[in-house]
């Protein structure tokens, strides 16, 4: 018999840059599946319009009110399409479908009836269903900054004596954010 045979284990050279650069495509595809999937609910919430004054319960909206409907549909009018309103909420008082009426013809779209009075419930229900699209709120001035904590966790107060609409971004990922705009 002769000597035993020498037998060298080889290690193979590049295993170690192999393992990396699979490991930093990996991250790199999580990390654009995650971008990708990424997406924005905006929400902009309006009181209604001016409503007549009397002793009725649910009044009408008032002339003043017709016309700050008008202007509201005016504003919005182009917000059609891909990127433009996916649906509009009202709540459950006549001034709230009055005033989202002609938007909602000038658009072709059929108001959505919110099914809670509390700001949580709405907010599920917007996210639930429209979570990543565009939407309008129209709901009474006392619920808009309950709603706008359940969106965006951040507290505000509505200004007295002017009428404001609000844009609340709330993204998939991160803190919401939000925006006032008075007119």
């Amino acid at each position: 018999m002769g000597p035993p045979a020498i037998t060298r284990r080889r290690r193979p050279f590049l295993t170690p840059v192999w393992l990396i650069l699979l490991a930093v495509l990996a991250v790199v595809g999580v990390g654009l599946g995650l971008h990708e999937s990424a997406n924005n609910t905006i929400v902009v919430i309006v009181p209604p319009a001016s409503m007549e004054l009397g002793t009725i319960d649910d009044p009408p909206l008032s002339a003043a009110g017709e016309q700050q409907a008008q202007q509201l549909a005016q504003r919005f009018a182009a917000a059609n399409g891909p990127d433009g309103l996916a649906a509009i909420y009202v709540s459950g008082t006549r001034g709230a479908k009055q005033t989202a009426a002609p938007l909602a013809q000038s658009l072709g779209k059929q108001p959505i009836t919110l099914s809670s009075g509390d700001a949580g419930g709405i907010a599920g229900q917007i996210i639930g269903e429209h979570g990543g699209d565009n939407v309008l709120v129209v709901c009474p001035a006392a619920v808009i900054p309950d709603l706008i904590q359940e969106l965006s966790g951040q507290q505000v107060k509505a200004p007295e004596g002017l009428r404001a609409i609000w844009v609340v971004s709330v993204p998939s990922y991160g803190s919401a954010s939000v925006l006032r705009v008075a007119y």
